[in-house]
């Protein structure tokens, strides 16, 4: 079943609080959009809909970065850096513990590891300050 939610800077934490109703452990959100779309805002309003009171930055050169949320730890990780599959691999990310979320920013980085059970969110620009987000979930 797909979901669109159109949203601005002014209900970009509503549209977060959607996307956390949908998340769980074993069920890795792999975030699509072009350079620009907002992913990393989105996962920032997740991340604060999820209880985390401190700053979350974007983990472009760390790669992956855990936050320790009231609800469980939800690691952030950008692919947007990598580009060949044995990186993709010595991050271990089939190793992360399975209780934990994941969110996965430029997830067609994974090419064909791609996980057999996600939800899939695709942010497309609508205009300056609008943006639309498809989820789909695969279970």
């Amino acid at each position: 079943m797909m979901t669109d939610i159109i949203f601005n800077l002014d209900s970009i934490a509503d549209a977060a609080k959607h996307v956390v109703s949908k998340l769980r452990p074993k069920l890795p959100f792999l975030l699509y959009g072009e350079m620009g779309a907002g992913k990393t805002t989105l996962t920032k309003h997740i991340v604060a809909a999820l209880g985390y009171q401190e700053e979350v930055t974007s983990p472009t050169f760390t790669i992956m970065q855990p936050y320790l949320t009231s609800a469980g730890t939800l690691w952030h990780i950008d692919l947007y850096r990598m580009d060949d599959e044995h990186q993709i691999e010595e991050l271990g990310l089939d190793e992360l513990n399975i209780q934990d979320m994941m969110i996965i920013e430029w997830p067609e980085r994974l090419g064909d590891k791609i996980f057999s059970k996600y939800l899939k969110g695709t942010l497309l620009v609508q205009s300056d300050d609008s943006r639309k987000l498809t989820l789909e979930a695969k279970e």
